[in-house]
């Protein structure tokens, strides 16, 4: 009953979304299948994404000092009419975008994992014209640093992010490309269409992983013993 109550106030959020997101652009296959046969979340999205809207709505909270916590803080967005979708960046100071990222990795973070983080991030850079951006990843499951005690605690890692004028404009142009890519796939449902559209990020593809998967057939991946399982 519990997951239930849950599941049902996280979906009513995605729900009240129409039209294409800026995220749907990090994962488009996806988006496509999630826009024409979306399906419930499985328990273990709804505790990831409970526990990832929680910890930002406290976040966002704290960082623009508000009494208690402001649910409405973690939610907007605002649509780029040039770029064709909507956005909604964590926060936005002097034309700057931030964004906050959770991690329960035990390590500090690589530069593939900082990577993946920086996508979003780089397209609400696009949207709002900065070369410049903020990122945030709280760590809740790092190790005490020497003289801080024994076991782990949630710490904060943050990095200023710039980029030269010439890479935002070549991103704004994979934008647009994948956008209008989505857009088609959604008129025309056509699997040539479809298949145009990048397969996803490894994290997000798997049978365990996605519940399109038998449906997407995944170009190199589907068939094979590492995505099948």
């Amino acid at each position: 009953n519990l997951i239930k109550k849950t599941r049902a106030w996280l979906e009513k959020d995605s729900k009240d979304r129409t039209g294409i997101h800026a995220s749907d652009l990090l994962d488009p296959r996806k988006a496509y299948y999630d826009k024409i046969n979306p399906q419930p979340l499985s328990n273990r999205m709804v505790g990831l994404f409970f526990v990832g809207k929680v910890l930002h709505a406290f976040f966002l909270s704290a960082l623009t000092g508000e009494t208690g916590v402001n649910w409405k803080s973690d939610g907007g967005s605002t649509v780029d009419a040039e770029l064709g979708f909507s956005y909604s960046p964590e926060w936005c100071k002097d034309g700057i975008p931030g964004e906050l990222k959770t991690s329960r990795g035990k390590y500090e973070q690589s530069k593939a994992d900082l990577g993946l983080y920086l996508e979003q991030l780089m397209i609400y850079m696009t949207a709002k014209k900065s070369t410049s951006g903020r990122l945030v990843v709280l760590m809740l499951s790092l190790p005490a640093p020497r003289g801080e005690g024994w076991g782990t605690y949630p710490q904060y890692r943050a990095y200023n992010i710039d980029v030269s004028k010439a890479d935002l404009a070549k991103y704004k142009t994979q934008l647009l490309a994948t956008r209008k890519l989505l857009q088609k796939a959604l008129k025309t449902n056509k699997r040539t269409d479809i298949s145009k559209l990048p397969v996803c990020r490894q994290f997000k593809c798997g049978k365990s992983q996605c519940p399109h998967y038998a449906d997407c057939k995944p170009e190199g991946r589907y068939g094979t013993g590492r995505w099948d399982r």
